[in-house]
């Protein structure tokens, strides 16, 4: 295993180091080791000097397509490199024409699922800094606890237990062989569960997460759907959001932002991955794409760039019932 994953990193950096240094990119958008071997964070590289840093491993987590509207302010044209998730979120954002697909080449890394950190310090019940691991194909094996070893499958985020789509589509260049669909996820179960619960309790159970929730807006700013140019909390005319730290403001402000990402939201999970105090907020998103898909048929944002959004399109006979 560890052999493969270096020659698949020799492969990587040898492909996007062609483009990066012939000057055809200006920037490559990766990913980098952090502080610690658990963290993989964004890097920003623009010669070979940093594309040495250049890593791919269980723990690149960062969607970099969030980063594509700022960057492309000061570059030509940008390189990326794209898990399945993070495809979508670029499809999403050339539809939504934030972003120029001419300025961007993408490189496609098929995702077999990246490990959370949380869970891998619940199973060792070790603090991580104690811990290390070693990957098989489908067991990790924590160092530090005796060599206990766990199913990958019970370690990975819960974005990508549930993920259908781990290849990344509408890319220029895949640089690893794809991985396949995993059709038989279940996208919907807790939100089914929620569902089920009656509307009092349902009502206090969000209470309870809202009245925890800080207003530091880092779900926002992690989100590649939130990529409007002035955010609704930041208007003062109308002003739709008061600074007081109300829940009712907080119930403001998370409805309103997981309405305005229906039919947009690609299911990456950054926006519940950054938050500090870990609400859930992939649930209410998943509760809006649950509903796009009963009442408008099947549709997964950004899978295909010829479908035009449920949202943005009218047909004759698409469900009415708040008018009837």
């Amino acid at each position: 295993m560890a052999e493969r994953r270096i020659n698949n990193m020799e492969k990587i950096r040898t492909a996007v180091a062609q483009d990066l240094l012939s000057g055809r990119i200006d920037l490559l958008l990766g990913w980098e080791k952090g502080l610690y071997w658990w963290q993989s964070r964004p890097l920003f590289a623009r010669n070979s000097e940093d594309l040495q840093r250049l890593t791919w491993d269980s723990f690149c987590v960062a969607n970099l397509s969030g980063y594509l509207q700022e960057e492309l302010k000061e570059n030509k044209k940008i390189g990326i490199l794209l898990k399945g998730c993070d495809s979508r979120a670029l499809n999403r954002l050339v539809q939504d024409q934030m972003v120029d697909r001419e300025r961007v080449v993408a490189y496609g890394l098929p995702c077999p699922g990246l490990l959370d950190p949380r869970l891998l310090k619940q199973e060792a019940g070790l603090e991580l800094t104690a811990l290390g691991i070693e990957e098989g194909e489908d067991r990790v094996t924590l160092t530090g606890t005796k060599g206990k070893s766990i199913a990958r499958e019970e370690l990975l985020l819960e974005k990508c237990r549930r993920c259908h789509h781990p290849d990344p589509v509408g890319c220029d260049q895949l640089l690893l062989p794809p991985v396949g669909s995993r059709e038989d996820r279940s996208r919907f179960h807790q939100v089914t569960r929620l569902e089920e619960i009656p509307a009092e309790e349902r009502f206090a159970y969000w209470s309870s997460q809202f009245e925890r929730c800080l207003r530091c807006y880092a779900c926002r700013e992690a989100c590649p759907c939130c990529s409007c140019r002035e955010c609704f909390v930041e208007q003062e005319e109308p002003r739709w959001l008061g600074k007081a730290h109300e829940n009712s403001e907080n119930f403001i402000y998370h409805l309103t932002r997981a309405f305005h990402s229906a039919g947009r939201c690609v299911e990456c999970g950054e926006c519940q991955r950054v938050c500090p105090v870990e609400l859930p907020l992939m649930e209410l998103s998943s509760k809006i794409i649950k509903d796009i898909n009963e009442l408008y048929g099947e549709y997964q944002a950004g899978l295909d760039t010829e479908q035009d959004p449920p949202l943005l399109t009218y047909q004759p006979d698409d469900p009415a019932a708040f008018v009837e």
